[in-house]
């Protein structure tokens, strides 16, 4: 009645460590907005970390919710990209979702997807799957509910 009994939802720390794990983490990803700066790769570290705000899939409200989020891949053994320059990203971006491509076990590679006009992708090589998802902070009200039409 006044939201006494209404539990705050609780923030995501997800750990991907073999393929099957990322199908999971690719849903919580898919309509995750993100500006160019919120993009960091560090060649020396092999890890490329990304900072969006993730819609809140898995909470079935009237309210959409959204959450500052990060994504870090580890272990990596190279990038590409497609679409735009990791050093210098666009400002706005959408990530449709991640997939992978077995190699030579544990390595594969893992492809972001984003959105838009111009179907831009990152292919990352990784010697083994090592994603770290986390929310920064609780859910807030999104302003908008993304809508993909059939």
């Amino acid at each position: 009645m006044f939201g006494w009994f209404h539990k705050k939802p609780k923030p995501l720390r997800l750990l991907a460590q073999s393929e099957e794990d990322v199908v999971p983490l690719s849903a919580l990803l898919q309509d995750a907005a993100l500006r160019g700066e919120d993009v960091r790769y560090d060649a020396r570290a092999r890890a490329l970390t990304l900072r969006f705000n993730r819609f809140c899939h898995e909470h079935k409200s009237r309210t959409p919710l959204r959450a500052a989020c990060a994504l870090q891949i580890g272990s990596i053994t190279g990038l590409r990209s497609r679409g735009f320059d990791v050093h210098h990203p666009p400002q706005g971006m959408t990530i449709l979702h991640l997939a992978t491509e077995p190699l030579d076990a544990p390595a594969c590679h893992l492809y972001l997807r984003f959105a838009g006009k111009t179907a831009a992708e990152l292919k990352i090589e990784v010697e083994a799957v090592d994603l770290l998802l986390m929310d920064l902070a609780a859910p807030h009200r999104a302003r908008s509910t993304p809508s993909h039409p059939v």
